[in-house]
Order: structure tokens, then sequence, then C-alpha cells
């Protein structure tokens, strides 16, 4: 637990710094964040890290994040762009297909390229909701960790019937509804210090912050799903305590496609 901590607050005070700071430092520390997570899905399909494949398709997330920069300097068209980037990478699997002699199948290649997509796309919004606005970034990012938080500790002391013990047996309803609940109060507190309003009413905020709770916990549970059926305990061993990036993601990079598709992020 001790190390689980210092990890914690050491790992959130560099992301917090980067996230004030923005622009380009930023884009390209979560363009990192999002190769060493797809590196880490990867490696549970057995993957190499090191192969050609999975450095090109890498490459391939790099360029997705970073596109929301120069979206915001530039005339670049920001469906264009992904469109070019995973017609490119489909081209690449498949061709690997045959130069491996189907070494590399198209089995393999599927979850290359959706792993890409997934990765990839949700750390660009990420990074292009910070350029978007900062308050309503550490608004969404405050709710998941609330979340996070009050489903562990009421979990722990008041869990009693278990949440989905197929997938993942330590989460309970009682933790889920508390993570809830702690996710309602935070965004009301943070709303309330705020001196602009990030939505139109409060109803709103309640329902968007509802949402981002329960869909922050879904995605939880879809990634322990994968490490189940990959049988993993962690994606990775990068932050001790922790396991790797996209344990600690996982959430986040559910939710924000959400967001964007309920037009929350432009």
């Amino acid at each position: 637990m001790k190390q689980r901590i210092i990890t914690g607050v050491f790992a959130g005070a560099v992301y917090l710094f980067l996230l004030w700071l923005g622009s380009l430092p930023f884009a390209l520390f979560t363009a990192l964040i999002a190769v060493i997570s797809f590196l880490e899905l990867a490696a549970m399909k057995k993957l190499r890290r090191t192969s050609t494949v999975i450095i090109i398709a890498s490459v391939f997330v790099g360029l997705i994040v970073i596109g929301a920069v120069f979206e915001t300097t530039s005339s670049l068209s920001a469906p264009s762009y992904f469109i070019r980037l995973l017609v490119g990478l489909s081209l690449v699997l498949l061709s690997a297909t045959v130069l491996s002699k189907n070494r590399f199948q198209f089995e393999q290649a599927s979850y290359v390229l959706f792993a890409v997509f997934y990765i990839g796309f949700s750390f660009y919004l990420l990074v292009h909701l910070r350029y978007q606005s900062l308050p309503l970034l550490l608004f969404v990012q405050i709710i998941i960790w609330a979340t996070d938080s009050g489903a562990y500790f009421v979990g722990r002391k008041w869990g009693r019937h278990k949440l989905a013990q197929h997938i993942s047996p330590n989460k309970t309803i009682e933790g889920s509804a508390g993570g809830i609940l702690c996710a309602i109060l935070c965004a009301i507190i943070f709303q309330s210090i705020l001196q602009t309003a990030l939505f139109p009413s409060w109803v709103f905020l309640l329902v968007i912050s509802l949402l981002i709770a329960i869909a922050g916990q879904l995605g939880d549970l879809a990634e322990s799903a994968v490490k189940r059926y990959f049988m993993v305990k962690d994606s990775g061993a990068i932050l001790p305590g922790h396991g790797g990036l996209f344990d600690r993601f996982d959430s986040l990079i559910f939710v924000l496609p959400l967001l964007f598709l309920l037009g929350v992020i432009d």
C-alpha cells in the first residue's frame, strides 16, 4: 500500500504539472503514455514489442495523438488525417501478412488495428480537450479519480455484493454506488469553486457526472475483461504498485470517446 501511494502521488504530480503546462510538452507526454499503453496491449497478445510491425504501429499511435497539436495550428482536417493514417496502417498490416508468409496473421493484424485506433484516438481526445478547455479536462479527470477512490474505499468497508465476479472479483455493487456518489459530490464542489459554468445547468452537470462515473467503471471492467481473457494480472509493471499505464488510464480512455459522441468534446 505504501509503495502504491508513493507511486500514485509522484506520477499524479508529474501528470498534473504537464497538464497545467499544456501545449507541446503535454502532447508529447501523452503520446508517450499512448505508445506504452499500446505496447502493453501488444504484449498481452504475445506480439513482440521489437517486431517491425509493432514498431510501425507504435509510430502510428504517436502520430494520431500528436495530430491534435497540428490540428490547432494548421488547416489540418482531423477526420481526413485519421482516415489517411488508419488506411495507411491497414495497408501496412495486410502487407505484413503477405511478407511474413502469414506468420503475422489477419487476426493479429485486426487486433493491432483496433488497439491503435482505441488507444490512439482516446489519447488524441485527451490532448484535444486540453487545447479546448483546461477546466473541462480537469473536471473529467477529477470525476474519474473520485469514482475510483470512492469505489475503492466504500467497497473495502461496506462491499458485500459482487458487481462482476466473472471479470473482476474484488469489485462490489456497494463500491460502485459509493464511487458514483463520490463523483457527484466532487462535481458539485468543483463547479462551486470554479468561476464560470462548465455546463448550461446544474442538471446537465449532474447528468454528465453520472455518465462519466458509470462509463469510467465500465472502462475499468472492460480492461479487466481483456486481462482476464489473456490471463494476466496487470497490463504492465511500469508503475510499482499500480501495474501498467493501460491499467491507470483504462477509465479515461473509455470516457473520452463517450464524451466525444455526446458532443461534450467538440
